[in-house]
């Protein structure tokens, strides 16, 4: 090997490496304590099914990968190379803190434009650490949500439908759980579900409490998006707009 090899650093692929067994250890960490990842780490492969320790097995590489996009997603967004942001957080506790958080929720979900998102958020906050608490709300609310939650957002981001005649109002001020349901007809059973998660998350809200009587038991709910949940649902719609 030159010298002039030897002074230019880890190679792309040696710090790729590093970020990869760094990836690994989290996804470790995390499924010594998931159900079902973690259950092969307890108990000797001689005794469960090879099936099973193959689908073990798959369900780690899914999750390392996972976890990977997101931090990938992150180090595009910080403008720096993954090795260099990986350094970068470990000089932070925020940072690294902020770092678990994203792979574990990225980890989790098959929603690939969540994992883009969230580490996109992990990136703003390595590039400004100012933004770093910011960021931990985004990443936290991201995690809340899956593919139900993110049509119902969807449909609540939509105009609301015209009010019958002799309302004060031309438009419902949100969205009604009827005309959610007629957007969305295989909602019926998880509705009140997916409803509960996103106010839980504070992206949702009821904004027709105080605005109609309730007067012949017609619905007075009516659901619209906070700041919040419109902001998280443009962190996802950028990323499929990047990515057509």
């Amino acid at each position: 090997m030159s010298d002039d090899t030897q002074r230019s650093g880890p190679s792309k692929s040696s710090s790729e490496t590093s970020v990869k067994a760094a990836t690994g250890a989290l996804v470790g960490a995390v499924g010594a304590a998931d159900p079902v990842a973690g259950v092969a780490a307890g108990v000797a492969k001689e005794f469960i099914d090879p099936y099973l320790v193959r689908a073990f097995d798959k369900v780690r590489a899914i999750r390392e990968q996972r976890a990977l996009s997101a931090l990938s997603a992150g180090s595009d967004e910080a403008g720096v190379s993954l090795d260099r942001m990986v350094h970068t957080i470990e000089t932070s506790p925020e940072l690294l803190t902020l770092m678990s958080e994203t792979v574990q929720a990225a980890m989790q979900t098959p929603l690939e434009e969540k994992i883009i998102a969230l580490g996109r958020c992990l990136g703003r906050g390595v590039r400004d650490e100012t933004m770093v608490d910011a960021e931990f709300i985004y990443v936290r609310g991201l995690a809340e949500i899956e593919a139900t939650e993110v049509k119902v957002m969807q449909v609540l981001d939509q105009p609301t439908g015209l009010t019958p005649e002799g309302y004060a109002e031309a438009h419902w001020p949100g969205w009604r759980r009827p005309e959610i349901l007629s957007e969305l007809p295989g909602f019926g059973a998880v509705l009140d579900a997916s409803i509960a998660r996103l106010t839980s998350a504070g992206m949702v809200k009821d904004d027709g409490i105080g605005r109609l009587p309730p007067d012949d038991g017609s619905d007075t709910e009516m659901w619209i998006l906070t700041d919040f949940g419109k902001k998280c649902l443009s962190l996802l719609r950028a990323v499929t707009s990047n990515n057509p």
